[in-house]
């Protein structure tokens, strides 16, 4: 064979082998700027007389199941949640539910009743919205008034699934 020849064929199988090698691209990171922004924006439909203070606040990436080792093209997603302490007036956490649910209503979010537990004092609301063709989920949670209970409200924002891609994967 010719040098040129041998040298083309070598190339090729170089590209088509580094190509296999390739990550998947992860888009956990612009998910995790989207996710906080968008939990950001809903906290912000609670009027501030209601609010005192988030009683849990994390942002993270989540991983879906596998079988065997963590590889980059496992499920991958950005969840926000937030638990708010509200004022200790009668219907605080279902107020704020309200203003959340007709703040997200007018911003094109579409609402469904998710479930209602404990005997129907806690209820949740999902949302969906298409946002840059992907579909976006936030789901916000608020407790009936009850004797020695605290009035809060649960936000929670889920991105769209990508890949895990070089993100760190728990063990």
């Amino acid at each position: 064979m010719r040098p040129t020849l041998i040298a083309a064929v070598i190339a090729v199988l170089a590209l088509a082998l580094g190509g296999c090698t390739m990550q998947p691209d992860s888009r956990l990171d612009e998910y995790q700027v989207e996710a906080e922004r968008i939990m950001a924006d809903a906290v912000a439909l609670i009027p501030e007389d209601l609010r005192t203070d988030v009683v849990v606040s994390e942002s993270e990436p989540r991983f879906g199941p596998i079988e065997g080792a963590a590889s980059p093209d496992q499920p991958a997603w950005w969840q926000v949640s937030e638990i708010l302490q509200l004022v200790d007036e009668t219907d605080a956490s279902a107020d704020a539910a309200a203003e959340i649910s007709e703040g997200l209503a007018a911003d094109g979010w579409e609402q469904s009743r998710v479930r209602e537990t404990e005997q129907g004092a806690r209820i949740a609301d999902g949302f969906r919205r298409d946002i840059d063709g992907e579909q976006w989920y936030i789901e916000v949670t608020s407790v009936t008034t009850r004797p020695d209970k605290a009035e809060v409200v649960q936000l929670l924002v889920v991105s769209p699934t990508t890949v895990r891609g070089d993100n760190d994967a728990p063990s």
